[in-house]
């Protein structure tokens, strides 16, 4: 039940070939509703708990809310009588009846731009984080502080304050963040089993550097298995020591550097990486077809074709990707600290469409999605005895006869507001999302948390750019080509696509965001 993603940008560009990682379904399980309009009526309140002035006047009008939702594989079968039980909720608590509209991933982007510009009924929609200020530039998502402050403000604690801010464009806030975890550290999941049998000291690595000796084991006694997988994710993918700033043109080096970006591609660190990589490939660690595999790595551990991967890693990795891969894997962090920026924290967010007929009313049903957790569970897992059973207070599984081939209604507990107070599959811990929360505290902030680059002054050349990365950037880090070939010619076309024109701009963006916010 547990499923990982990437970014809606990356997922277009690639034509859903990558799953952005790295999201939970499931939750902290308490199935009391904690809405913190419950037991007044459903009249929306202020912090304090105290019934807002004009409240009732708001929700006196029954209406019918539009909540847009992108669909990854089949709608859900059960998806109608869902949208019943949550009608009961909703019609309770705000006088408003909920009408879910699943649209497939391949045709989201296009459908919610023809909503948008058609003037379509929609009032709520998930917005993937890459694409934010893109949204907010073509001024189709409505500015929230306003509706926050009158009836959000269980969104604005279930998120955090702090948070809050990285959703700040321009001194405005235009959508509101999903919860979840919202820091990252580069890891390596390895089959336990093979772990086991060649006695690998796992307690020996601790960055990259110590791979070598564990590759080598494993080459020289499962010859039909690859030390390290390299498919649609690269091993250095999710190894990095730098807020990209959203899309790696034009970094901030150890999180920080003064607030002085610069080009990644050029750095020695990053030559060092694809000289190590390329080495790996060479001594046949990494997989042939690296390169050209359309593969997902974890997929590739699952045939029995390799041993390792790298990964995002958070807590509860160990249970989801043991799943994914069909096999008990270890994860084993590769840095010490786990860090925060900008893109980790807007995974995705919702906004209110700007045309929606009742903003007031969006708002109070967002609110709603982010602190009543009956209604937070029904969203994700569906209706209980029917799509799932609860094993403890914080844990469910599926009922018996039910798997995830034929549940007739199971959703991604990312896409869903606040999947904190959800429930967590009973593979994962029961304080899963307590894990969570004390991951997300200890992480490491970048400087620039709660910088978000507008894309749209230079949006032709990163057009251009990515052209040139989908064409050397695979091929360079999987460690197929020698980085003295190739290296200098990636940077070469970069700057011919405009890198030195995004990175000024960035700078500019960067330098403003500084001034306004320290």
């Amino acid at each position: 039940m547990n499923r990982k993603f990437k970014a809606f940008k990356i997922l277009l560009v690639t034509a859903l070939l990558t799953v952005i990682l790295a999201a939970c379904s499931s939750n902290n399980g308490n199935n009391e509703s904690n809405s913190s309009n419950a037991g007044n009526g459903g009249n929306p309140t202020n912090d304090a708990g105290q019934t807002t002035e004009g409240s009732n006047e708001a929700i006196k009008d029954p209406y019918d809310l539009t909540l847009a939702l992108p669909i990854f594989g089949a709608v859900p079968a059960d998806i109608a009588e869902v949208q019943a039980e949550v009608n009961k909720i909703t019609q309770a608590e705000i006088n408003t009846t909920v009408t879910l509209l699943p649209i497939s991933i391949g045709a989201w982007g296009q459908q919610l731009n023809l909503m948008n510009s058609g003037g379509e009924k929609l009032d709520l929609y998930f917005t993937f984080g890459q694409g934010y200020s893109y949204a907010v530039a073509q001024g189709t998502v409505k500015e929230l502080d306003e509706l926050l402050a009158k009836y959000g403000q269980g969104i604005v604690e279930a998120v955090g304050e702090d948070n809050m801010k990285a959703a700040v464009i321009n001194g405005k806030i235009y959508s509101v963040p999903v919860t979840g975890v919202y820091a990252s550290v580069p890891g390596i999941a390895m089959r336990k089993d093979l772990i086991e049998k060649y006695n690998i000291d796992i307690t020996s690595i601790k960055s990259l550097q110590d791979l070598d000796s564990i590759f080598q084991t494993i080459k020289d006694n499962e010859p039909n298995i690859a030390p390290l997988a390299s498919g649609l994710s690269s091993p250095l993918e999710f190894y990095r020591s730098f807020d990209r700033l959203g899309d790696r043109y034009g970094v901030l080096p150890g999180y920080d550097n003064g607030f002085k970006i610069e080009n990644y591609y050029e750095s020695a660190e990053y030559a060092d990486l694809l000289n190590m990589a390329h080495k790996w490939y060479k001594a046949g660690y990494i997989n042939k077809d690296a390169a050209t595999t359309q593969t997902n790595p974890v997929d590739l551990v699952k045939a029995g074709k390799a041993f390792s991967y790298m990964i995002k890693s958070e807590p509860g990795t160990e249970a989801g990707n043991s799943r994914q891969a069909g096999t008990e894997v270890v994860v084993v962090n590769l840095m010490p600290n786990a860090y925060s920026t900008t893109s980790d924290l807007l995974t995705g967010l919702y906004s209110i469409a700007q045309h929606s007929e009742n903003p007031e009313r969006a708002m109070m049903m967002l609110n709603l999605m982010y602190t009543n957790s009956k209604l937070a569970n029904l969203l994700v897992w569906g209706i209980e005895g029917k799509h799932y059973v609860k094993t403890s207070e914080t844990q469910i599984e599926y009922p018996e006869g039910i798997n995830p081939s034929n549940v007739g209604y199971n959703m991604q507990a990312w896409l869903l507001g606040n999947p904190l107070i959800t429930y967590v599959n009973s593979s994962q811990a029961a304080d899963h999302w307590e894990q969570v929360k004390e991951f997300n505290a200890n992480a490491v902030k970048s400087k620039a948390l709660g910088f978000a680059f507008n894309q749209d002054p230079v949006k032709n050349e990163i057009t251009a750019l990515n052209n040139v990365v989908e064409q050397y950037r695979k091929v360079l880090e999987s460690g197929t080509v020698d980085p003295a070939d190739k290296l200098k010619e990636f940077n070469d076309k970069l700057k011919a696509a405009g890198l030195d024109k995004v990175m000024t701009e960035k700078q500019k963006q960067l330098d403003e965001w500084v001034t306004a916010n320290q």
